[in-house]
């Protein structure tokens, strides 16, 4: 890491906490930085703001930073994996699975309780979680050029599960509200059992994710000089895209659907610090939780007391940003 690197790392750091400080402290009822201190380390649970911070901003907040984090990093993975700087981690089926998880609970009335969680973001998890693995069975049945039939698989696999979706959604009129708001994504109503379900694997895949960096810079040069380098591409390629897609499965499922963090994010630190994937990786969870954190802010005190879901604020402020970026580039 040179001295600009460390630089860049450092404001990354900063900027986290001024994010994090900034987003626990505005909304409807205003609380002062020495309160946040005060509630987080002296609680007594007695005040109207201990409440405030400690039962709804800060486990919205780290939850925002968490899946901010993981959709950014995922999507700089996956842009490196499929060379492809289009490319996120919904490419390959994970948006449409846990989209369809979502509905199918919300459209059949499926409630119960897992450690707090409800059946939503349960149904969720396994939807995203099992399409990667269909989709990636179906991929590498194909002896040549798996990346192409793992695009091309995810693709039609998105097209089906959407179809599906749409089905359900026409058949549940009832339930088309609530399947809707969540399907546009948002931290409203989610609290501490939601982190403590996400950060096992949070931690998981972003260890194992780092570990794999040097690898992933590797197959940026093709198959064949990485298997001369001594990298197994299929066995890390398998790894890399397991353990991508339980960061985002999970993420989602708590969620709910949020374009675009992991698509602007690596553009922005790739021009930043560069495309070494072992400096932009962990660039990228940081980069993603401020920017989905800024989002949820903007949210949830644009329109207060009414809240605006935070995937329609990450699509108005990365879609403009995204073609500006393209324009640019040529």
């Amino acid at each position: 890491m040179d001295k600009r690197q460390f630089l860049i790392f450092l404001a990354l750091f900063l900027l986290t906490f001024l994010v994090f400080s900034l987003s626990v402290s505005i909304g409807t009822v205003k609380v002062s930085f020495s309160d946040i201190i005060r509630s987080i380390f002296y609680q007594n649970n007695q005040s109207g703001a201990d409440t405030i911070i400690l039962q709804i901003r800060l486990p919205r907040v780290i939850l925002s930073l968490l899946v901010g984090a993981s959709l950014g990093g995922a999507g700089t993975v996956f842009q490196s994996l499929f060379v492809n700087p289009m490319a996120d981690a919904y490419i390959i089926g994970i948006s449409s699975g846990s989209a369809l998880g979502a509905v199918l609970a919300i459209a059949l009335n499926i409630r119960f309780y897992i450690l707090g969680i409800s059946s939503i973001p349960v149904f969720a998890f396994i939807g995203g979680v099992s399409t990667v693995l269909l989709v990636y069975a179906i991929s590498s049945r194909g002896r040549h050029n798996q990346i192409l039939n793992l695009l091309l698989s995810g693709l039609a696999i998105n097209s089906f599960l959407s179809s599906v979706m749409s089905f359900l959604l026409l058949l549940s009129d009832t339930s088309l509200h609530e399947s809707i708001y969540w399907l546009m994504g948002g931290f409203s109503g989610r609290g501490w059992e939601h982190i403590r379900i996400m950060t096992p694997y949070f931690i998981l895949s972003v260890i194992i994710l780092s570990l794999f960096t040097r690898e992933l810079n590797i197959l940026l040069l093709g198959d064949e000089q990485a298997q001369t380098l001594g990298v197994n591409v299929p066995q890390v390629r398998r790894i890399i895209i397991v353990f991508t897609s339980l960061l985002t499965a999970t993420a989602v499922s708590v969620s709910g659907i949020i374009g675009f963090v992991g698509l602007v994010v690596p553009h922005i630190l790739r021009l930043l610090i560069g495309p070494d994937n072992r400096m932009l990786f962990p660039a990228s969870l940081f980069g993603g939780a401020i920017l989905l954190t800024i989002s949820d802010l903007i949210a949830r005190t644009a329109l207060s007391p009414s809240e605006i879901p935070v995937g329609i604020v990450t699509s108005l402020i990365g879609a403009p940003f995204f073609i500006s970026l393209l324009v640019k580039r040529g």
